[in-house]
């Protein structure tokens, strides 16, 4: 098993790659290995910590339009003329450059790698330019690409306008035996379908039947030179449209080459951003890389655990102490301390954010381990011989900056042989000073690691009470194996474990004693500063909580009553100036004429009146009759949800906010037969110039295309494709006839070939 996998890089590594936006980043994470040179490391990790910093900042980097366009770019290199579609790709990614170059200036934070990297980005505008002016954003080329192509299609356009006066005479002759009164195309020549037992009677050609065999396709003979002019201008369009991709396919091979440098520079920037943004999602940090032998991983946690299961340890390792001896039952958490460290240092190595609060690692010139059951039936080895096989190389190659991981060393054969084996190797590995973590639960190393002052134990702790681990890392004690408690726990008989405990006690001695007294004093003293420490951070955490809810509220306050007032205000003082006009008049009109006209003009001043007087929280009711403020149009409420209003103003439904209408009194007249449409109050979100119902059952396409009908009247669209296929034609004719009893449709057709055929209707709105 390689170290990569025994510590679950390889996991890690697959996680990175789903946050990738395109597949050369994806390839990049794929081929990620730990690198073991100084010089590697220093770069990855501080291009990590400025993307880490930048995504938490103001998002991830943008890789809109970024695609593998390797295969594109070698073509155009050859000169292959490139599709519409495989150029706008070009445009779009040149187009994602930009957004990158300009997410790369936006950046407030100190960031000199990722600039250098952005910087080696190339300024493809030109090409973009001339491309964006031919093809369209849907790689379509378009009619203003040349005066040429602009010239046949719009002769196109006149020849499908005979083709379909043609075919409305034929219809018009021969209706009883025509089956569908749309023009339908069979290798881009115009045919109708006619009934099989008629289709001989009209001259032409037959094209086939229809999958029932109850029609048939005929091109008669009404139709043979429209589609003769038809077929001579499709061959000229394509003539013109080969010409302007040729050309922008010769500019696209100038610039081949820095759009393959782009593509490599992407790919690193994309992986590296991956990198950060699966660390800023899970709290993690850059690690500082020491060149002292100084490892300090505070509040680590193992990112394979569930975050709100997993338990934060500090581990600690500081020249002098070059050997740390973790102890404690088995499935105690040991094995999961060991890999933190073994993982964190390799994810630092491949240039990948840890999660800790905080993080210091040194370099090593290479990582080895011990960990798990490798036994291997093919080559006859036990656990132990597996395991004796690793440890021989890693005496073999391991020295003062390496960092060695032990699992259980010594297991799997005699407890005594055992202890003493793994006493050996720790000798070796401490005389080299080698970095190196081991897990056990023999008491001998136990005791061994106390008489050396360059050993660091620690154990995992363990609840007494619910008999299970707790997961937590503590320096300075040794655990205990808890193997009596918990074989009390699952049913062996109390006289038997009560024998054993006997037994054991009797091999101890008065300072094991002494020193296991003291330890399960100091456990429960570190349980209870953490329960102590847990709940200061809540009392804090709760303590901003209130502080943030408090300034928070103060301001809105702050702000909707200076939002208040200045409504307020600017309303008297629209009514002051409409009052002093009607003061006007009512003097002027005083003199000149009768008491009655004076009695109109005051009335108007008591509207004004009442409306200063309107109080802000007036509560609104379906029913009520309101004003628009800032049109002053007149209308009903109909409908009151939340804090959104529906006000019906001349037979159109608005949708509103309370401080946009005010109540009145006013007379609604009645609703004119012909609707008005008004905009609404709020700004119009930009719409689609189609309308796709593909793969939509007909009831579901009708409640789609009202939707899409109200907001194209509601901005204003001119006109627009409602894209329905062809099909059996029962979404064509349920289309057709929702718009002949659609209001404010000026027109509809079928589309012409270029714009969908008979799979799609442009529609043509009044006014």
């Amino acid at each position: 098993m390689s170290l990569a996998k025994s510590l679950e890089l390889d996991v890690i590594l697959e996680q990175v790659k789903r946050s990738c936006s395109f597949s050369l980043g994806e390839q990049l994470i794929e081929e990620t290995e730990p690198s073991f040179d100084p010089l590697v490391i220093r770069r990855e990790n501080a291009l990590c910590r400025e993307a880490l910093a930048a995504v938490i900042h103001i998002g991830p980097m943008p890789f809109y339009g970024i695609t593998d366009l390797r295969g594109v770019y070698e073509d155009a290199k050859r000169g292959r003329i490139l599709t519409s579609y495989e150029l706008g790709n070009i445009c779009r990614m040149i187009r994602g450059v930009r957004s990158i170059k300009a997410y790369e200036k936006s950046l407030e934070i100190e960031h000199p790698r990722i600039k250098d990297l952005v910087e080696l980005l190339s300024n493809s505008d030109a090409l973009e330019k001339k491309i964006s002016a031919c093809i369209n954003e849907y790689g379509e080329v378009m009619d203003s690409a040349s005066p040429e192509l602009y010239a046949v299609r719009k002769e196109l356009s006149r020849a499908d306008s005979r083709i379909q006066e043609a075919v409305s005479r034929f219809i018009a002759a021969h209706g009883s035996s025509v089956v569908d009164n749309i023009v339908t195309y069979r290798n881009g020549r115009a045919v109708i379908l006619v009934k099989a037992g008629d289709k001989n009677t009209f001259g032409g050609l037959v094209y086939g039947d229809s999958a029932s065999g109850q029609a048939s396709y005929v091109e008669p003979n009404i139709l043979f030179n429209a589609n003769n002019r038809k077929q001579e201008l499709m061959d000229k369009e394509a003539a013109e449209v080969e010409k302007i991709l040729r050309a922008l396919s010769l500019e696209a091979g100038k610039y081949a080459d820095a759009g393959l440098s782009d593509l490599e520079t992407l790919a690193i920037l994309d992986a590296l951003f991956a990198k950060a943004a699966w660390g800023a999602e899970r709290d993690a940090v850059a690690a500082e890389l020491s060149e002292e032998k100084r490892m300090e991983l505070i509040g680590a946690r193992h990112p394979l655990i569930d975050k709100d299961k997993v338990v934060a340890n500090n581990y600690r390792i500081i020249d002098p102490i070059h050997t740390l001896l973790i102890t404690g039952p088995n499935t105690g958490g040991k094995t999961v301390s060991m890999k933190i460290i073994g993982l964190f240092t390799l994810m630092t190595y491949c240039g990948i954010p840890i999660t800790c609060d905080r993080a210091v690692l040194p370099y090593f010139d290479h990582v080895y381990a011990d960990i798990g059951d490798d036994q291997s039936v093919v080559s006859s080895l036990s656990s132990f011989s597996s395991s004796i096989r690793k440890i021989s190389e890693i005496i073999e190659k391991a020295n003062d900056r390496s960092l060695v991981l032990l699992d259980e060393i010594g297991s799997g054969t005699d407890p005594r042989e055992g202890e003493s084996l793994a006493i050996a190797v720790l000798n070796e590995l401490r005389k080299r000073e080698t970095m190196t973590v081991c897990t056990t639960h023999y008491g001998r190393l136990k005791s061994y690691g106390k008489r050396h002052a360059d050993i660091l134990l620690a154990s995992v702790q363990f609840d007494m009470e619910k008999l299970e681990p707790t997961y937590r890392y503590i320096e300075g004690l040794t655990g205990q194996s808890n193997a009596l408690a918990v074989a009390e726990k699952y049913g062996l008989p109390k006289n038997i474990t009560n024998y054993a405990r006997f037994l054991i006690n009797q091999a101890k001695t008065e300072e094991d004693h002494l020193i296991e007294r003291l330890e399960v004093q100091v456990s429960e003293n570190e349980t209870l500063r953490r329960e102590l420490a847990q709940k200061e951070e809540e009392l804090k955490k709760r303590e901003e909580e209130l502080s943030g809810k408090e300034k928070t509220v103060a301001y809105n306050l702050e702000t909707w009553r200076d939002k208040a007032k200045a409504e307020a205000e600017a309303i008297r003082e629209e009514a002051r100036e409409e009052a002093d006009e009607i003061l006007a008049n009512m003097r002027k009109m005083s003199a000149a004429s009768g008491y009655h006209e004076v009695l109109k003009e005051r009335k108007k001043l008591d509207v004004q009146e009442e409306k200063e007087s309107i109080e802000e929280d007036h509560v609104y009711q379906v029913g009520d009759l309101v004003e628009l403020r800032n049109t002053s149009q007149y209308g009903k409420i109909t409908a009151i949800r939340k804090k959104d209003i529906t006000v019906n103003v001349n037979g159109r439904n608005m949708h509103v906010k309370a401080a946009q209408i005010r109540p009145s009194s006013r007379h609604i007249a009645k609703v004119q037969t012909e609707p008005v449409f008004s905009i609404r109050s709020s700004v119009t979100a930009s719409i689609s110039l189609e309308c796709n119902l593909i793969g939509l059952r007909v009831d579901e396409a009708m409640d789609e295309l009202s939707e899409y009908l109200d907001q194209a009247k509601l901005n204003g669209l001119k006109t627009f494709r409602i894209i329905h296929g062809d099909g059996s034609g029962a979404l064509r004719k349920a289309v057709h006839n929702r718009l002949d009893h659609t209001s404010g449709i000026d027109s509809y057709r079928i589309g012409m070939p270029q714009e969908g055929g008979t799979g799609a209707t442009v529609v043509t709105m009044k006014g």
